[in-house]
């Protein structure tokens, strides 16, 4: 079983029998100009680790890049950003504008 992930230029091939995947790269490669890149580490932001246990997706160092990109990474981190002490409530006599 092969599973390609393609997503405009970039193409992800995978599957259960290594010496398959070797055999369709090698017959992509005839027909276009490509690169074998080895084993994933990134795919369309997406950090791909292989474990003992499986294969690990995550999106950390995107993640990391927006807030590097934002200008928020000296910014220190608060589990909530609201206040937890204050307490919200209706003004009596204040209309809102769309109540829905």
């Amino acid at each position: 079983m092969i599973y390609p992930l393609v997503y405009v230029d970039d193409i992800l091939l995978t599957g259960s029998n290594s010496a398959l995947l070797y055999r369709l790269i090698t017959l992509l490669q005839t027909e276009f100009k490509l690169r074998d890149l080895g084993s994933v580490h990134f795919f369309l932001g997406i950090e791909v680790k292989s474990t003992a246990m499986g294969i690990l997706l995550s999106q950390h160092k995107y993640a990391l890049d927006i807030i590097q990109r934002a200008g928020m990474a000296s910014c220190k981190p608060v589990d909530t950003p609201l206040s937890t002490s204050s307490k919200l409530g209706i003004v009596p006599g204040a209309p809102h504008s769309n109540p829905i």
